[in-house]
């Protein structure tokens, strides 16, 4: 069905308001002498105003220089910090823990949890494209709680596609056109080149997108650091190199504006690094939103040992990891812009919880925690070429996090999610918790690779 370039979605259903899903905005919001982080990378604000009026940002600055509206709702930041809203750029909503077994019909849990995160947009880059694109629509027309939803709708592969029910099968130069026509009437926000793609065929999408105002982010597997996948002129590379950029790719990233999606925490995923200490499953912002089934696997499959066939891609992801972080910090000094995404959902890489182990991995890395905070806000609009979110200033989109500590000094203090706010309303993060009684209960479904 996907092959069928007479796809067209149809007309979004709808759908009953879900749990912890926004309200109409009441009185003007003001987070008063809060460390306000404006992620565009500048010097935090020690003792801080945000106004908030309607669905926008009304103002930003020092808590001496901004009125506070008499009628405004005042929230005390004394000992917290006030940033955009979080972006998760690389995410597959398809539910499940594993990254190959699916759960769609419960896709409200998932979006809870980011939310509950703090992560009010994410970037789709790779589904099956009516379900992801009627989500995306009925979020933004406000009739399911859930992130803004920006997608590729389905997966662009080559004749021996790796995940056969989300992508469209190429397998020439002739077909390029008609495809990307498909995609663009049907809505989608940007193109993905996968894996089995010919370098003159990614050219081919490359151009062809263009024409329809579309950006191209490509995952080429071992590929994607070669210095021909970074000259065809790609808006982004869906994942950090896993081995050595050169100093031509690098120059060449730079010179033609590619960004460099991160995903650092799918790399430690296979690794199996991180499941050395469950203690994360711990933390609410997984327990709190997590199907138990779910947990109890990853613990299942955490404790297996790896088998003799495993063994080697284990240690090659563990190698996979550190030059991950190297490339981070060479791209990084070289000017090129990263964005910070996760890959969720594998094994230890969850919706939500996800970016902000992302964002410790970037610090690891050797990024200042602004510079990690900047990759999940302001950049991640810049890679969308939108200037309506992202950071916090006058006449923005009113996407906040309220947390405890200061993350522009240690950044897992944006784990200590008090308050997400979205387009101006505060959320009722109480009800996106996950809640057996009134939880679907759906667990995984069949696998989406081959």
């Amino acid at each position: 069905m996907l092959g069928n370039l007479s796809l067209r979605v149809l007309s979004v259903a709808v759908l009953v308001l879900a749990p912890g899903a926004q309200r109409a905005a009441a009185e003007p919001l003001a987070f008063v002498g809060a460390t306000v982080i404006d992620g565009r990378g500048g010097a935090p604000i020690e003792l801080g105003t945000v106004v908030v009026r309607g669905e926008l940002i009304a103002a930003v600055g020092p808590a001496s220089e901004v009125a506070v509206p008499q009628d405004a709702r005042v929230i005390a930041g004394a000992g917290m910090s006030v940033l955009p809203g979080l972006a998760d750029m690389h995410v597959h909503l398809l539910g499940g823990w594993d990254g190959v077994t699916v759960d769609m019909l419960g896709y409200q849990r998932y979006l809870n949890a980011l939310l509950y995160a703090g992560v009010t947009t994410v970037f789709d880059t790779g589904n099956v494209m009516p379900y992801i694109l009627q989500i995306r629509d009925a979020i933004a027309a406000g009739t399911i709680a859930g992130p803004r939803i920006y997608s590729v709708g389905s997966l662009l592969d080559g004749t021996d596609p790796v995940w056969p029910p989300i992508s469209i099968v190429v397998a020439s130069a002739a077909q390029v056109p008609g495809i990307v026509d498909l995609l663009a009437d049907t809505g989608v926000d940007a193109v993905k080149a996968y894996k089995g793609l010919s370098v003159p065929l990614l050219q081919e999408l490359v151009r062809a997108a263009s024409e329809r105002s579309l950006p191209v982010v490509a995952d080429m597997w071992s590929r994607t650091g070669s210095y021909d996948t970074a000259a065809a002129g790609v808006a982004a590379l869906a994942h950090l190199p896993s081995r050595t950029v050169d100093a031509a790719t690098l120059e060449v990233l730079q010179a033609n504006g590619t960004a460099v999606i991160t995903t650092l925490a799918a790399k430690e995923s296979f690794s199996r690094e991180r499941l050395a200490d469950l203690a994360f499953l711990e933390h609410p912002l997984v327990s709190d939103t997590s199907l138990p089934a779910f947990t109890e696997a990853l613990r299942e499959h955490a404790a297996r040992e790896p088998t003799a066939e495993e063994a080697p891609l284990v240690a090659r992801w563990q190698n996979s990891v550190r030059v991950g972080k190297e490339n981070a910090l060479a791209l990084h000094e070289a000017g090129v812009m990263l964005v910070a995404g996760t890959d969720a959902p594998y094994p230890g890489t969850l919706l939500g919880e996800g970016i902000h182990r992302e964002l410790e991995l970037l610090v690891e890395a050797g990024l200042t925690p602004l510079e990690a905070l900047s990759a999940a806000t302001g950049n991640a609009a810049r890679l969308m070429q939108a200037d309506d979110w992202g950071t916090l200033a006058a006449g923005k989109r009113a996407d906040l996090v309220l947390v405890r500590g200061r993350p522009d000094r240690t950044v897992s203090d944006t784990r200590n999610v008090e308050m997400v706010v979205q387009g101006g309303r505060v959320l009722d993060r109480e009800a996106l918790r996950y809640d057996p009684a009134t939880d679907p209960g759906f667990g995984a479904g069949v696998a989406v690779d081959r």
